[in-house]
């Protein structure tokens, strides 16, 4: 590919008319000049002859006006809707060539046409940094916004190519675009749609809310509240597995009505502990010796919050949370199913609604009024639940990060980078098991999230965010067994799939839309094991090849094209394409020659004779190889 820059005539009189150009280039896609005219220099030569398709051109009118590819041969003109009598087609890469003027100077310090010769229509331009600059600039503009388009039709792509092509750069640079913050806008009024657009009549609503009807009806049944004060140590407490007692319900049971976890079973004041062979007290009941009267004091307690809604006495025994589970659970009309004092605070902030100097059961009331509000004003039947869901799907409830800014919502996410190699598990990338000492000393085995599971609730719990997971060298880890039940996970978003191993009560782990998974993958790589189909087709790939453009330095190039010989058909094995083996460019970014002579002796020179070696160049080019030099 070779650059040119080319004074374009809108009519063989004008020399200057932008408006003119920008139409031919734009409407007619093409480009041309007269067959000859006195003194012409062998322009027409040039245009006929010497530019190939796929060559760029700077379109100069009045300074730099447009980049295009060219893509289709000279021909004569046989329209007489413009007067050229040569034409070639072509395709408009940019027409900013305004803006990229203004930043060439103020980057480069240097005019744009510095190296070109401009008395003539058309020149070559292969040394003109300004039209490589405009060119790299848009190519990289173009690659990241069809990467990322990709990225989000597909949620997870692999981007490919030999060593040395900057793969991992590149996977940086989409993450960190997809990550920054950006506004989403007005909190409020973005619910406002949500509720709007709400359809109680849709079948998967009927049957999420009958299964919840039925939940709680269960729950009333086992546990009705004029029989809490006869809780025992069987109905009440957690720690032997079973799933039918009252604390497993308020944790587990009932969480597809409100999520409640307390952190530690001691929340709950007493509870089987499997190490101790007996029930452990904490709080009010620690010191009384009878675990029996140590229940009946902790029945006493519950019954006495939900008979008469009142927090007092209790407040000062339990924590937050597990109160207002009692209250949204016995009383779901009147409590709202958040409860959270954070995540209380950040959906009021999303309504601007003024809460100091309340308590977290004011407040949840007060939030519970929202809902009641909004229900009545916008005409619309659905649950609190529902209306909680669309508050903790759309926002991070969890950490209110910029929920409000000049009543604005702002979105951001983050991004991580991981390296795969052939010893990776799934107990290291998904779940695992894990090791503790306990506090006398004994060794215990926990379940712990790893990468993967932590950053899906991360993004599960910032829903507006985006969160990128870099891998680098996918393939080089056995993905089936890394991924497990995952590869289903990877597809169908949002669905969930069971672990091998129980976290927190649950086996169930969901890939949410807003993470996304960028793998990069080395393709000179016969070491490792290849994607196999059921997950290549859950991947999109995209090439990162071997660029000489970026290259600056004049001898770093030769020694470039000198090496790009290797890779033709008299070198190279016919086992091997060339596209997948030969080395990028960043082998060539150097400051100076020294620089040059050492990567090719310890870097350059090294894989080649690798490449021989593995079988990739055939034995003819090996005193190529050796002769090489800077």
């Amino acid at each position: 590919m070779n650059f040119w820059h080319m004074q374009l005539h809108p009519n063989n009189k004008d020399e200057v008319n932008r408006d003119e150009v920008i139409k031919i280039l734009t409407d007619k896609k093409i480009i041309g000049l007269g067959a000859q005219w006195e003194n012409d220099r062998g322009q027409p030569q040039k245009f006929s002859k010497e530019i190939n398709i796929g060559d760029i051109v700077l379109i100069r009118s009045d300074g730099p006006l447009a980049l295009v590819k060219v893509t289709g041969k000279c021909n004569e003109n046989d329209k007489d809707d413009v007067w050229f009598e040569l034409i070639r087609k072509i395709e408009v890469i940019s027409l900013e060539g305004d803006l990229f003027k203004k930043q060439f100077k103020e980057q480069f310090k240097s005019n744009w046409n510095d190296s070109l010769y401009l008395p003539t229509t058309i020149e070559g331009a292969n040394n003109s940094t300004f039209i490589k600059f405009w060119y790299q600039t848009v190519k990289n503009k173009k690659l990241m916004e069809d990467s990322i388009k990709l990225l989000k039709y597909k949620n997870q792509i692999i981007l490919q190519g030999p060593p040395g092509t900057g793969k991992t750069r590149q996977a940086k640079l989409i993450a960190e675009e997809l990550t920054k913050p950006r506004t989403v806008g007005n909190p409020e009024s973005i619910i406002d749609d949500l509720v709007k657009n709400f359809n109680p009549n849709d079948e998967a609503i009927k049957t999420s809310r009958e299964s919840k009807d039925k939940l709680l009806s269960t729950f009333y049944e086992l546990f009705p509240k004029e029989n809490l004060k006869k809780l025992t140590l069987q109905t009440y407490c957690a720690g032997k597995g079973d799933r039918d007692n009252f604390c497993w319900w308020i944790e587990r049971g009932l969480k597809p009505l409100g999520y409640y976890f307390p952190g530690n079973a001691r929340a709950y004041l007493i509870f089987w502990k499997k190490e101790l062979e007996d029930y452990s007290k904490h709080g009010i009941v620690k010191d009384i010796e009878d675990n029996d009267e140590a229940m009946k004091k902790v029945a006493e307690l519950i019954s006495e919050v939900v008979q008469t809604k009142n927090t007092n006495n209790a407040v000062q025994y339990f924590g937050d949370s597990f109160l207002l589970k009692l209250l949204n659970s016995y009383y779901p009309d009147e409590y709202f199913p958040i409860n959270s004092e954070r995540m209380i605070d950040n959906a009021l902030k999303i309504f601007r609604v003024d809460y100091q100097g309340l308590n977290v059961f004011e407040k949840n009331q007060k939030l519970n009024q929202v809902y009641l509000d909004k229900k009545k004003q916008l005409n619309i039947q659905l649950t609190s639940y529902e209306f909680g869901k669309l508050l903790w799907e759309n926002f991070n409830l969890k950490t209110g990060e910029n929920i409000i800014d000049n009543n604005d919502a702002v979105a951001s996410g983050e991004y991580e980078i991981i390296q795969f190699h052939p010893a990776y598990s799934y107990e290291d990338f998904v779940r695992g098991i894990v090791a503790e000492t306990t506090e006398s000393g004994n060794v215990s085995y926990q379940v712990e999230n790893k990468i993967l599971a932590d950053f899906a609730q991360k993004a599960t719990d910032n829903p507006n965010g985006n969160y990128v997971l870099i891998i680098d060298e996918i393939n080089r880890a056995n993905l089936p067994s890394v991924l497990g039940e995952l590869i289903y996970a990877l597809e169908y978003r949002n669905e969930t799939v069971t672990s091998m191993y129980e976290y927190e009560g649950e086996r169930e782990i969901a890939l949410p839309k807003n993470l996304f998974i960028i793998g990069t993958m080395n393709t000179a790589d016969r070491s490792v094991g290849h994607i196999d189909y059921a997950i290549r087709r859950r991947f999109a790939f995209v090439d990162i090849l071997p660029d000489e453009n970026v290259i600056q330095n004049p001898t770093a190039k030769n020694l470039f094209n000198e090496i790009k010989s290797l890779f033709g058909n008299e070198f190279l094995s016919p086992d091997f394409k060339a596209k997948d083996v030969m080395i990028g460019h960043s082998y060539f970014i150097v400051k100076d020659e020294d620089e040059l002579k050492i990567k090719l002796e310890f870097e350059i020179k090294p894989i080649l004779r690798e490449y021989l070696k593995d079988g990739i160049f055939l034995e003819t080019a090996n005193d190529k190889i050796e002769i090489l030099n800077v």
